[in-house]
């Protein structure tokens, strides 16, 4: 077993792109030695901005010698007549020559008999192997944008500048875009001196640290969550939480320097929100807080250098943030002086989309399915008012100088400008978080009304892309349609709230039919939806939820227009699975299910005084006796108590499908039509949670 090292030295990696790129490395590698059938020990992957690493530090040094069977032509034409070689054979014996005609034997093949004979091969160098693959596996590496650097074919992340590749202490021998690999690395661009002769592993790692550069994310990660601990620790701080901004700017730096800067303290009357995203997305900066959450006139920002003894990283931090956070008053002071109605009439000049008009237009659009979804929920008079004034100015800081600034503090800066004139908690909240949630791990809206708008918005761009025929394709999804459906579906559903589906489409689809616009929904739009938003929910129960497959399917089947349903009747089929009765009600429905098929259309209303035989009777007697509790259950949304109740119809229903129970296709038609008239009544109340006929008990 030998130690395997090799280093891809380029340009800065964007930090979005270097954990995927060295992973997807290392699995490449992975698999080129497995298919080759050589051991080792998991490989490991590293990356820094300038270099992705791979190091095993056991692998086998060559593949073993094999003996292998080889199959030569079918034996009718291996001989002529005289039993000697035809053509065939010696062209078999040309392409084999550890071959003789004496080391043949006959086996059967695909088509009959043929000649075989067994062949030694001697198992390749590993560094050979290597040598022909991780040139290919570079050239096929997928980013989500490449680049071509002087006279070069190849592409890559960014410009390759040298490559290291060891096996066991010898320089892999090949080349990619024109760097030949070998037996050196790299310190520090500014820091870390001229480049180094590498031997092995460990030589590599030490060596890399002594010229301040630490190779893995974890290792700089740690390294500045010490040094901003430190920090903290001298000016009685907390750090405001980004874990997300923590592994980004570990992903920044090679050689991590965490610098403590001081802004004025006049900056802190501006809100909360706008100074932690101006740190952040402009300077890549944590903000320090307090112990009471209050925050404090500090920064903490991290350098790619080992030292900054003349603070002159820290002066320079300072000065840029300190104008940053000078525009960010000025334009939240700017924006606090103008009325709401002077942005809402400004948006009637930011396009929504070109075929689906203004923002105003749509705006309009949101205050009518707000309307509709307050009536649902009985709202009073004072709530609705506040609930459809949310919605018509829930767009209006796209205008503002703030969000211009700031895109991403859309919603966020139009709750707050609400708040500065006085708004009450349901109108400012409710516009503040009408953007959430962002993705799966995101928080809710933070109260009901901003889940009503998040709701009406994004049901609203649904709608009105699918009737402009912008409908997502494989990949391709230019106005994040799915991530819209998905957070329909997770607010429905995590916030309890019950809304027919097929009602809000409607809904939004009039909304739609009449605005003054180009589009024009047809006739197919509604199913269209229902279809991609029942793919999201699918997704949500699956993926998120983690239930099986069939619970899913099964949940799905027996109907989706209250998706705040969904999840607990999955859960409730879940828990049913686990219980002894369940695969024989499970097994009588999918036969009620079979029997009426064949003449579902011609069903009578069933008639229970011609029920003739003691199981059928005593069948529907057990079931009446506990139809309106089932009815009931379910109806309240007490899917477990329903499904407790349908267990216990699994004796009666098995002795009425046993062997000594009733048969249903008599030839009398009366007879036979009630009788499958009965199963359908009783399938109908049993699958009211679920159809859980298809289900299999754990």
């Amino acid at each position: 077993m030998a130690e395997l090292i090799i280093e891809i030295g380029t340009e800065e990696i964007p930090a979005r792109m270097m954990n995927r790129a060295h992973r997807d490395l290392r699995d490449s590698l992975e698999k080129v030695l497995t298919e080759a059938g050589l051991e080792f020990d998991d490989l490991e992957s590293l990356g820094a901005p300038r270099q992705l690493t791979i190091m095993g530090r056991k692998v086998q040094v060559a593949q073993e010698d094999r003996v292998e069977t080889v199959l030569g032509p079918p034996v009718k034409i291996a001989y002529g007549a005289d039993g000697s070689a035809t053509k065939a054979l010696q062209g078999f014996l040309r392409s084999n020559p550890g071959l003789n005609q004496d080391q043949l034997f006959r086996t059967e093949g695909k088509k009959g008999e043929v000649v075989a004979g067994k062949v030694e091969i001697k198992g390749r160098d590993t560094v050979d192997i290597l040598a022909e693959a991780i040139p290919t596996l570079l050239a096929k590496m997928h980013f989500p944008k490449n680049m071509r650097w002087g006279h070069n074919r190849e592409q890559f992340v960014r410009p390759v500048r040298s490559i290291l590749a060891l096996f066991n202490g010898e320089v892999i021998p090949f080349s990619f875009a024109g760097i030949d690999a070998g037996n050196r690395s790299f310190g520090h661009r500014f820091f870390g001196g001229d480049g180094f002769e590498v031997t092995t592993i460990q030589h590599y790692l030490d060596a890399k640290a002594e010229r301040h550069v630490a190779v893995g994310h974890e290792e700089r990660e740690a390294k500045i969550q010490a040094q901003i601990d430190a920090h903290l620790a001298k000016i009685g701080g907390m750090l405001v939480a980004d874990e997300a901004l923590l592994s980004e700017v570990a992903d920044l730096v090679e050689c991590p320097y965490v610098v403590l800067g001081e802004f004025d303290e006049k900056f802190l009357d501006i809100p909360r929100e706008v100074l932690i995203t101006s740190m952040r997305e402009h300077q890549k900066s944590f903000t320090v807080q307090d112990h009471h959450g209050k925050l404090m006139p500090y920064f903490l920002s991290v350098a790619s250098i080992p030292t900054d003894p003349k603070g002159l990283v820290k002066k320079g931090n300072e000065w840029v943030l300190n104008a940053r956070l000078y525009d960010a008053k000025f334009f939240w002071e700017t924006d606090r002086e103008r009325s709401f109605d002077h942005f809402r009439e400004r948006l009637k000049n930011v396009t929504f989309i070109n075929e689906l008009g203004s923002y105003h237009e749509k705006t309009r659009r949101l205050a009518g399915l707000v309307a509709h979804m307050a009536d649902v929920l009985e709202y009073g008079s004072a709530e609705r008012q506040d609930l459809i004034f949310a919605a018509e100015q829930c767009k209006s800081d796209l205008v503002s100088d703030l969000v211009f600034e700031f895109a991403e503090l859309q919603g966020i800066v139009g709750g707050l400008l609400l708040r500065h004139h006085g708004k009450n908690d349901q109108v400012w909240r409710a516009i503040y978080g009408h953007y959430q949630p962002a993705s799966m791990d995101d928080d809710l809206p933070a109260n009901r009304n901003g889940c009503l708008i998040s709701i009406a918005d994004k049901l609203d761009t649904l709608v009105g892309c699918f009737a402009a025929g912008m409908i997502p394709t494989g990949s391709k999804d230019p106005y994040a349609l799915r991530r819209a459906a998905q957070g329909v579906v997770r607010v429905l559903v995590d916030a309890e709230l019950p809304f027919s589906l097929d009602e809000m489409l409607t809904v939004s689809i009039g909304l739609y039919r009449q605005a003054d616009n180009d589009v024009v929904p047809d006739e197919n739009l509604h199913e269209q939806l229902r279809n991609f938003l029942v793919e999201r929910i699918r997704h949500y129960l699956r993926k998120v939820r983690g239930f099986d497959y069939d619970v899913v399917e099964g949940v799905l089947a027996a109907g989706v227009d209250r998706i705040d349903q969904t999840l607990p009747r999955a859960e409730a089929v879940a828990d049913q699975q686990e219980k002894d009765n369940f695969r024989s009600l499970s097994l009588s429905l999918k036969r009620m299910q079979n029997v009426i098929a064949d003449e579902a259309d011609r069903l009578p209303d069933f008639d229970a005084e011609l029920l003739e035989e003691m199981p059928e009777r005593t069948f529907w007697a057990q079931f009446t006796t506990v139809k309106h509790d089932i009815e009931k259950a379910a109806d309240e949304g007490r899917y477990n108590d329903a499904m407790d109740l349908m267990v216990t119809l699994a004796d009666p229903a098995e002795a009425y499908f046993g062997t000594d129970g009733v048969y249903i296709n008599v030839d009398e038609d009366q007879l036979r039509l009630n009788r499958k008239a009965m199963c359908r009544e009783i399938a109908l109340t049993l699958g009211l949670v679920a159809d859980i006929s298809t289900l299999a008990p754990k």
